[in-house]
């Protein structure tokens, strides 16, 4: 199983990554269905990323759950984030 990992120091809030989301799950240019919303953090100066897997109902509205681009080489998200802001992970991988 793997899990996004986000840099937010690197992320530019450029939602290319909403884009390429919404193209995997319905080959749509939508990022209200994206499994993922980039948006500005309320707290700090910057952006935040929510990511939307394992939800249902009413918190996930539109979006669909982050499936980690099964079926694709690997996630859209990481291969056209144009500053190299989102990697994958295995959850083996994160484990001390």
């Amino acid at each position: 199983m793997s899990h996004l990992k986000v840099d937010l120091d690197r992320c530019v809030g450029c939602k290319t990554c909403e884009i390429a989301c919404s193209y995997h799950h319905r080959k749509v240019f939508d990022p209200k269905i994206a499994s993922l919303e980039v948006g500005e953090a309320p707290e700090w100066p910057g952006v935040s990323i929510i990511l939307y897997e394992e939800q249902t109902g009413s918190e996930m509205g539109s979006h669909l759950s982050c499936d980690a681009c099964e079926g694709e080489p690997g996630a859209l998200c990481t291969k056209y984030c144009p500053v190299g802001a989102i990697q994958l992970q295995s959850r083996r991988s994160c484990r001390g």
